[in-house]
């Protein structure tokens, strides 16, 4: 019984360290089939030239060499989760970003008018979440059978979540006929991750003697890190049809392809001197883990993309949206059985596996956009756009998970864009801002200091609170026509 009971309590305890941004999304990006500003981010033809498309079919309908780069110029983040560890203890990421997005070129031959080439680098800054947040005060932590009174209680939080892909992309666009043209992309993409999370709680047994010194430590204190690369490849394909103000499209992503990743996973777990409720044990718990050069499987789903944009005298309108499949629940991270509960007894190492690894799961997501050109004259337009950004978590219905989700940014999310572009023979210019926003009201705390107890493993009664993320940025392109 008493095994049991320490495997429940641990259990409960390396569980803490699970942070639940923008992580947890597909379309955060700016190039992608919703965002009408970027130049190329669309699935239907939207009457330009030289652009490097998200579907490679359109390179084709009017080829022409170009060189095009695009940036956000300035962009301010800020994730905040209301009361996160307890009340008037906010948890809150601010990060500012000074970065390109994009570079990407067309390659059109004069011999060739029904062929078209490109080729890209993006850059996508995921997400740069860090926060810490801390309790000193004295209240009420220890029963008063032994601890009489207020203790001096201390809890500390602390977390980050870097996650940014790095892009290469290869596309050919064929025009088929006056209508129809076709295209294929492969995509090499580079993901990286460090996330962190590590909670404390500390309290000073009251004693009945005030002379001593060094009065008993309650302690309980958790982390974990997963710092990876990994390394995949997609595969997409596009088909275009045009018929005069009419323009279609259809783009097939392939899933991920895993080729080569690896990563460093660190943990450890102390509780000192607890006191299980109603019975006369004092708990005492170490583990300790570090493993290196494991294995990661970074996983992407097939999704399908579609576009329509009609032309106008002076606008043009364009809807699109896109669809991914569900991902069924893998390990991004698999440690191995080595050592992590001390003392090692060997049966403990049946845990090590679950209790570290880093997992998740994708439900299936529908996000659509609208967007709006209106042509003040053949030089300048200006350019709107609205897309959804809804979250694929899925959370764990079982309550039988073990260890750590990589996602912190958990709920829907939505983007406007708001700009204008301006044309010469030589060159292209847009610029424009760019805005983001979602909110819950079911945000799951990591912890609560407002109420840490021998009772609740010193880890407080958590409870769902508000979150929400804000972004806001300029964005400026420039395509030079060769």
């Amino acid at each position: 019984m008493k095994t049991r009971l320490v495997a429940s309590i641990f259990l409960c305890l390396v569980t803490v360290c699970q942070a639940q941004a923008q992580d947890a999304n597909y379309w955060q990006a700016n190039y992608g089939p919703g965002g009408y500003l970027t130049p190329g981010a669309v699935v239907a033809y939207d009457n330009n030239q030289g652009f490097f498309y998200v579907n490679p079919a359109l390179m084709a309908i009017n080829p022409k060499t170009s060189v095009s780069l695009s940036a956000n110029v300035y962009q301010a983040d800020l994730l905040t989760i209301k009361d996160g560890v307890g009340s008037g203890k906010n948890l809150q990421g601010i990060s500012f970003k000074i970065n390109p997005q994009m570079i990407s070129g067309t390659i059109a031959f004069k011999e060739n008018r029904t062929i078209a080439l490109g080729y890209a680098l993006l850059h996508n800054p995921v997400l740069n979440y860090q926060t810490t947040q801390r309790q000193d005060k004295q209240m009420p932590v220890l029963a008063d059978s032994y601890s009489p009174g207020d203790e001096y209680y201390v809890g500390q939080y602390a977390a980050h979540n870097r996650i940014s892909q790095t892009t290469a992309a290869g596309a050919i666009g064929v025009k088929l006929s006056s209508r129809w043209s076709i295209g294929l992309t492969a995509e090499g993409q580079i993901r990286t991750q460090d996330f962190y999370e590590q909670y404390s709680s500390r309290a000073l047994v009251n004693t009945p003697d005030a002379s001593v010194l060094f009065p008993p430590l309650i302690n309980v204190e958790s982390s974990y890190q997963a710092v990876y690369w990994h390394v995949g490849l997609r595969i997409k394909g596009g088909i275009s049809y045009d018929a005069g103000a009419h323009h279609i499209g259809l783009v097939l992503s392939s899933p991920m392809l895993s080729l080569k990743g690896r990563a460093v996973v660190t943990s450890d777990l102390v509780v000192s001197n607890l006191h299980v409720p109603d019975t006369s044990i004092e708990t005492n718990l170490l583990a300790n883990g570090r493993q290196t050069n494991l294995p990661v499987t970074y996983k992407m789903p097939l999704s399908i993309a579609a576009g329509y944009a009609v032309d106008f005298e002076k606008l043009q309108l364009y809807l699109a949206g896109e669809y991914f499949l569900t991902v069924p629940a893998y390990n991004l991270i698999t440690p191995g059985s080595g050592s992590f509960i001390r003392p090692d007894t060997g049966s403990n190492r049946l845990e090590t596996t679950e209790l570290l690894q880093l997992k998740e799961s994708r439900k299936g997501v529908l996000n659509v956009a609208v967007g709006s050109r209106y042509f003040i004259n053949p030089a300048v337009s200006l350019i709107g756009s609205l897309r959804t950004d809804f979250s694929y978590n899925t959370e764990d219905k079982t309550g039988e998970y073990k260890g750590q989700v990589p996602n912190i940014n958990r709920w829907n999310n939505y983007h406007a864009q708001l700009g204008g572009t301006f044309k010469r023979r030589k060159f292209n210019l847009r610029a424009g801002l760019l805005l983001t926003y979602g909110q819950t009201a079911t945000y799951q705390q990591p912890v609560n200091f407002d109420n840490p107890t021998e009772s609740s493993l010193m880890l407080g009664e958590v409870k769902p609170v508000k979150a929400s993320f804000f972004s806001t940025g300029l964005l400026l392109a420039y395509i030079h026509n060769l």
